[in-house]
C-alpha cells in the first residue's frame, strides 16, 4: 500500500520512470504515447481498486459472528442434497461457493469439540480442535452453475475434523469457546 501512495504523490511525469515498462511507445516528440495528463495513474489506481475490492466467496456476512456464520455454513445435523442446502449459502455470498463441508452433528457437539486439546491450525495458530473421533459429513463439490442456480456433485463421509474456536461474540451461544471456522477433515 505505501508503495502505491508513493506512486500517487509524484508528479505524473515521474512516474513513469519507476515502472519499468520496456517496450512503451514513444510519440514523435519522444514522449510517452501512454503518459497523457492523468490519464494512466488513474487507470492503474482504479484497475488495482477493483481487483483489491474482490471480496472472497467466503467473506462472513454482515451483522453475522463468525460462528454464526459457521453454524450456517457448515452444521447440518440432518443430511440435505447439496444443490438446495449449498442454496442457501449462495443467498449470503452472491456466488456457487467451490467446495463446502457440512457436519451432520448438533451445533452443541460441534461446540463440544473446541474443549479438545489444541492443535496447530493450517494457518499456524494455536486455536484448534480435533473430533474425538468420526462423524457423518457431507462435502458439496461445484460442477456448474452461477449464482442462485449452482449445482453440485455430494460426497458422504465418515471422518473426523478439525475446527478454529475463539470466545464467543455478542449474538452466539453461551459457551467458553465456539467454532468460527472449518479448518480440515481428516
Amino acid at each position: 500500500m505505501k508503495f502505491l501512495e508513493g506512486l500517487a504523490r509524484l508528479p505524473h511525469d515521474d512516474l513513469f520512470t519507476h515502472l519499468s515498462l520496456p517496450s512503451v511507445p514513444l510519440s514523435p516528440l519522444g514522449e510517452m504515447a501512454l503518459a497523457r495528463e492523468g490519464c494512466c495513474p488513474l487507470l492503474l489506481l482504479l484497475l488495482l481498486g477493483l481487483w483489491v475490492a474482490e471480496i472472497p466467496v467466503s467473506a462472513k456476512p454482515e451483522g453475522m459472528t463468525s460462528s454464526q456464520w459457521f453454524k450456517t455454513q457448515q452444521v447440518q445435523p440432518s443430511p440435505q442434497a447439496c444443490d438446495s442446502a449449498m442454496g442457501n449459502i449462495s443467498n449470503y455470498t452472491k456466488r456457487c461457493k467451490d467446495l463446502n463441508t457440512f457436519l451432520h452433528e448438533p451445533f452443541s457437539s460441534i461446540a463440544a469439540t473446541c474443549q479438545t486439546p489444541n492443535i496447530t491450525c493450517k494457518n499456524g495458530r494455536e486455536n484448534c480442535h480435533q473430533s474425538h473421533g468420526p462423524v457423518s459429513l457431507t462435502m458439496c463439490g461445484l460442477t456448474s452453475g452461477k449464482c442462485s442456480n449452482c449445482r453440485y456433485k455430494e460426497e458422504h463421509l465418515n471422518k473426523s475434523y478439525i475446527v478454529a474456536c475463539d470466545p464467543p461474540q455478542q449474538g452466539d451461544p453461551e459457551y467458553s469457546l465456539v467454532p468460527m471456522h472449518l479448518d480440515k477433515v481428516v
